[in-house]
């Protein structure tokens, strides 16, 4: 499926712009805000090219920019196969890949719904049975902005008369100068095997730990953490810095940067990669369960710091 990025939303606040593009799976395409000097912009969010943006793209071939929403689950599934209430689970592969990735949503279009100076809704409708989800569902995302950053709401909905399993989150690209200092406090990493599938969690170590801010190391990665306290910095060596702050549903991250360190991935999410199969055996994966009618959703909030001040964020 070929999704259109245009036509965007632009979002305002002071000198701080958001772009969005509904048709292309509910994404941000660029936040950005303006300088002292005249024409001078800063990406606070890696921007999704120019050309991308005039033609499109393949919804399983995306461009590694902006923010996309993760519903209704996230990162991959072993196979694409999974035990659910009614039976069976087939999902189909990522091409290029032994696994399903990514849920559903970002590689449909969405609905702009309400849209002010600052502002906007987008809307997603599943029907059952497309991409292989079996279960109907409805998806509504929130963007905002203020003076001092940007905030992401998000909210999924059984609409199907069956127990629908469930997980959500947000995956953010960063650009790499960002990466000079990373801060974030979490007490369990889940190893990545080869399929980058999560194996069993251990208290996290000297390698994995950045309750101390620390550069990310420039070299091929991809860690799943829990039980972190929603915080988390990342700031360049200007001083410039992005503050996040997830809500309580959010209780796993992502950390993921490619072997080409142009960008990294801070990505809060509600479950562990391949949730949907460990669950079976544990209950500390964050796979939900949502009743028919039932919803669950998350938030995320990004300040952006202009200006260097000291090191650090509350645990």
């Amino acid at each position: 499926m070929l999704l259109s990025v245009t036509p965007e939303t632009t979002l305002r606040c002071g000198a701080l712009t958001a772009t969005l593009a509904p048709a292309a799976g509910g994404r941000i395409t660029r936040l950005a805000s303006t300088g002292a000097a005249a024409g001078e912009m800063s990406d606070w969010l890696v921007p999704l090219a120019d050309d991308v943006s005039a033609a499109g793209f393949d919804s399983t071939r995306w461009p590694k920019a902006g923010c996309y929403p993760l519903v209704p689950f996230s990162n991959r599934i072993r196979s694409g196969r999974f035990a659910a209430a009614h039976g069976k689970v087939q999902l189909p592969l990522h091409p290029g890949e032994q696994h399903a990735l990514h849920g559903v949503c970002q590689q449909r279009p969405w609905r702009l719904a309400q849209h002010g100076a600052d502002r906007a809704t987008m809307t997603y409708v599943h029907a059952k049975g497309d991409h292989g989800w079996p279960w109907a569902f409805s998806a509504e995302q929130l963007v905002e902005l203020d003076a001092t950053g940007i905030a992401l709401g998000l909210r999924v909905t059984n609409e199907d008369r069956e127990p629908m399993p469930c997980g959500c989150g947000f995956h953010p690209y960063f650009p790499a100068r960002f990466a000079h200092r990373l801060q974030f406090d979490a007490h369990t990493v889940w190893p990545a095997d080869s399929d980058f599938l999560a194996t069993m969690p251990a208290p996290t170590g000297p390698l994995d730990d950045y309750a101390s801010a620390r550069e990310l190391p420039d070299a091929e990665c991809t860690r799943y953490y829990s039980e972190w306290n929603g915080r988390g910095r990342l700031a360049a060596a200007d001083g410039h810095a992005i503050e996040l702050l997830a809500s309580p549903e959010l209780q796993h991250l992502v950390l993921h940067r490619p072997a080409s360190g142009a960008y990294f991935c801070v990505e809060p999410v509600s479950h562990v990669a391949d949730a949907a199969n460990l669950a079976a055996t544990r209950g500390d994966t964050g796979w939900r369960v949502l009743a028919p009618g039932e919803s669950m959703a998350c938030s995320l909030r990004a300040q952006l710091i202009h200006h260097h001040r000291p090191h650090g964020i509350a645990k």
